[in-house]
């Protein structure tokens, strides 16, 4: 294993242009293009630092993904014949993720797949519509009526796997039929005059998906077939905290790899992905997601977000006593910043997140095996029209409990949405993400 080969052969694709872009590479084949999700990491890009990390270290068996999202890095572990591990608050993440790395037999699913399509278009089969709070203002009255029997026709088939296949279908037709806007992640409403001239076939939408998410399974199974089949994989629903936290569930010095993108800052006042899942997932049965999923998770518009890393406030007392203020000058002056501008419920959200950020750190140097390499993508928000050194923060949280910073480098985000805590700010995007290669440093060293 040598550090000084990844650094050169990183070094080696930066010094080409916009290399780490992949403007022209950055399509989502096969399962990657089964279900939109927020924030999205390029296949092509993270497989390349894989590919470097897996060309220079032959004795790698397992990737963790501990805010694993549409499950990007568990889809290109698997394709390099890795064990994955995947951890996600959001149930969404984790329905598409257990549909992406199933396997299915195609002729069935094909054959459950018709069954499927002639109960919805059999005028026969007759359904009351669905309804929860709301949902007059999300839809309107003819999209619900198809929604309401497709989702019927979907309960009717008895597999929980095929199920599964059609929630992750049908999830994607329910937020593109719904009458939020599509210019940001959260949940506002389209323009009334908007709404009433716009008309969606959710049937023909439906068809057309599910022809396709059959093809991605099947050409992502055709794939894995011909190269290691006996693959492991484990998933969790939960906050990466509470998982990480259980030594029953991954195991101390049990992980070789471990490539992830948390989120950017918390969900609420960032990439809500919260609000941006909880409509489709509305529509369908907690139990056939998780049985570990609580019914009030999908009950609120924002408790996914607020559940998630960073959504919980701490007090003043509990941030200004944090050990961050010891060691990260960045966050120190992040912090000591907001305060001054009298911005302190920004300051408190602010620390808030960083504080969660290092228990998760703290987590991943527990799973992690000595020697091995952590890599980060993360992206600057800005808060009160200051930018949040994201990277220095976390560099810093890093090198504090036992890792090294190996190489750090930076990408253009091509495809981008609003990614901002205020509208005051109008709408700054974050245009560039950082990747942080990290590596454990041996116990001895400690």
């Amino acid at each position: 294993m040598s550090t000084s080969d990844i650094i050169k052969d990183i070094k080696a694709k930066d010094e080409t242009p916009q290399y780490w872009d992949f403007k022209e590479n950055d399509k989502r084949e096969h399962v990657h293009s089964m279900i939109k999700y927020p924030a999205v990491m390029v296949p092509n890009m993270q497989g390349e630092i894989f590919d470097i990390i897996l060309k220079n270290d032959n004795n790698i068996s397992n990737v963790l993904d501990p805010f694993m999202g549409s499950g990007t890095i568990l889809v290109e572990g698997l394709l390099r014949g890795l064990d994955v591990h995947g951890i996600d608050i959001n149930p969404l993440s984790y329905l598409a993720v257990s549909v992406k790395l199933n396997k299915y037999n195609i002729r069935k699913l094909k054959e459950k797949s018709d069954s499927l399509l002639s109960r919805i278009k059999d005028s026969k089969i007759q359904c009351e519509n669905y309804s929860f709070d709301n949902i007059n203002k999300w839809y309107t009255p003819n999209v619900v009526k198809q929604l309401s029997k497709i989702r019927f026709c979907i309960l009717q088939e008895n597999e929980l796997k095929y199920r599964q296949f059609f929630w992750v279908t049908f999830a994607e037709i329910a937020k593109q039929a719904d009458n939020s806007r599509t210019s940001t992640f959260k949940l506002h409403i389209k323009e009334k005059s908007i709404i009433e001239n716009w008309q969606f076939d959710c049937n023909d939408a439906f068809n057309v998906k599910l022809s396709e998410n059959i093809n991605a399974i099947q050409e992502f199974s055709s794939i894995i077939n011909t190269s290691n089949n006996k693959v492991k994989t484990s998933i969790k629903y939960g906050d990466s905290l509470k998982v990480l936290s259980d030594r029953r569930i991954i195991k101390d010095d049990s992980i070789d790899l471990i490539i992830t993108s948390p989120p950017y800052g918390d969900n609420a006042t960032t990439i809500t992905y919260g609000q941006f899942s909880i409509l489709p997932l509305k529509w369908i049965p907690i139990c056939d997601i998780s049985k570990d999923l609580n019914e009030k998770t999908v009950q609120s518009l924002s408790k996914i977000d607020s559940d998630s890393l960073g959504g919980h406030k701490y007090t003043v007392n509990s941030i200004v006593s944090s050990n961050l203020f010891n060691y990260s000058r960045s966050f120190s002056n992040l912090y000591n910043q907001l305060c001054k501008d009298n911005r302190i419920d920004k300051a408190i959200k602010v620390a808030s997140f960083f504080i969660d950020l290092e228990k998760i750190i703290l987590l991943l140097h527990r799973v992690i095996k000595p020697k091995k390499y952590m890599v980060f993508t993360v992206g600057n928000r800005h808060v009160n029209k200051k930018e949040v050194p994201f990277d220095e923060i976390l560099s810093s949280i890093a090198e504090n409990y036992g890792f090294k910073v190996v190489y750090d480098f930076r990408r253009n985000i091509l495809k981008n949405k609003n990614y901002t805590d205020s509208k005051a700010q109008n709408y700054k995007t974050i245009k560039k993400e950082t990747i942080i290669v990290l590596q454990k440093k041996p116990n001895n060293d400690l």
